[in-house]
């Protein structure tokens, strides 16, 4: 692993990215949220080979008809029409692929759990006609169609380690039970050579998918990193400036589109340089995480955003929320603040740490550096009328 991508996962341990980078995946899963997050990038990285793959196993099956029907001269017509009906069939899942490829993303995402069974239909049927080779065409020395498929199960489609390996696996148990049903004992010990074949492929290209998709799984996790990292302040946990002025014009479109009312708080630690003065930094460091935590138990909507805007200056973003409604959590921050009881030995205020909320409720043709000022303006008065208060613009 790179230094650089290493002293990221550490300096943002406390990430949901950071953590799975720094605990490590060998096992090539990680928490379901984040497992679900990558399969969906997953499945936009593999959409090409999925359609490579399907092309050439409709280019491959095809040419396998035409070549028996047109070259092969069997004994047993019986056997010629099976083998027909049993190569169209192998082709329905490659037609499948092409048609899921196009659809939307969230079809794709319920499509792609057949893929594997897609799969295991396509060996399936290979090992089978492997196997009628065996009992009608002996002196043929090529019989490992079901061998491609193992192979395949490891590329192409996109899916993930686990599902291939259980797909390979399930082909070659696929192939055992029906060559036992059908080959006599003498031919069954000469189709082990075809087994132990068929599990060599498996080790090699299970050894090959292990390492690539461990590669895939670190670069996913490093770019969401850095990704994190780009909005988000590495002490607090939450949003930066920089994503919060995105996120408060984005929010302003579609509250105008929707018609919904925006309300923003701002809140500053009351004397915070005296806290850190006389405890230190690294007690600040801790207070705001404190607070950043408070903050965060508010913001839990999809469209709330918490953020911190400057040293001691947080920021409350709130989509479909009126003035009336702000200034009751506005309360209700002062009070969980409280409820920490949060030593502060230097303060005016009393023996805790408390903060100062301005509050401005969005009106319409107000643009978001007007909002912000409204806010910031609503946040002095507060200081104004003695700390621990909240005022609203």
């Amino acid at each position: 692993m790179l230094t650089l991508e290493h002293q990221s996962a550490e300096d943002f341990r406390d990430t949901p990215y950071g953590r799975q980078l720094l605990s490590g995946f060998r096992c090539l899963l990680f928490a379901p949220g984040l497992e679900r997050e990558f399969r969906r990038y997953l499945d936009r990285q593999a959409r090409l080979a999925q359609c490579l793959g399907a092309c050439l196993l409709l280019a491959v099956v095809g040419g396998y008809l035409y070549v028996e029907r047109t070259l092969f001269a069997y004994s047993d017509p019986r056997w010629l029409l099976e083998l027909t009906v049993l190569r169209l069939l192998q082709m329905v899942p490659g037609v499948a692929v092409l048609v899921i490829t196009v659809l939307h993303s969230r079809v794709r995402v319920i499509a792609n759990q057949l893929f594997p069974l897609l799969l295991v239909m396509v060996g399936a049927i290979a090992a089978r006609i492997d196997i009628q080779y065996e009992v009608v065409q002996p002196e043929m020395a090529f019989r490992y169609g079901a061998g491609l498929l193992i192979v395949c199960s490891f590329f192409f489609l996109g899916i993930t380690f686990w599902r291939a390996l259980a797909s390979a696996a399930a082909i070659i148990l696929l192939d055992l039970i029906m060559a036992s049903m059908i080959l006599s004992s003498a031919d069954m010990r000469v189709h082990w050579i075809s087994v132990s074949y068929y599990v060599l492929l498996l080790v090699i290209g299970a050894v090959s998918r292990y390492v690539h998709e461990y590669s895939q799984r670190e670069q996913f996790i490093v770019r969401r990193l850095l990704g994190w990292v780009a909005e988000h302040d590495a002490m607090s946990g939450l949003a930066n400036r920089r994503s919060f002025d995105t996120a408060l014009k984005q929010t302003l479109l579609q509250a105008r589109r929707d018609r919904q009312p925006v309300a923003l708080l701002l809140l500053d630690l009351d004397n915070f340089k005296a806290y850190n003065d006389n405890l230190g930094h690294p007690a600040g460091d801790a207070l705001i995480r404190q607070f950043s935590e408070v903050l965060a138990s508010f913001s839990r909507r999809p469209m709330d955003l918490a953020a911190r805007v400057g040293g001691e200056e947080f920021a409350l973003l709130l989509l479909n929320c009126d003035a009336q409604a702000a200034q009751v959590i506005a309360g209700h921050v002062l009070a969980a603040l409280a409820e920490r009881a949060i030593a502060h030995p230097a303060s005016a205020q009393g023996p805790h740490v408390t903060a100062s909320i301005g509050v401005a409720a969005w009106r319409h043709g107000q643009s978001a550096e007007q909002l912000y000022q409204a806010a910031d303006a609503a946040l002095y008065h507060a200081k104004q009328a003695g700390k621990n208060c909240y005022a609203a613009a």
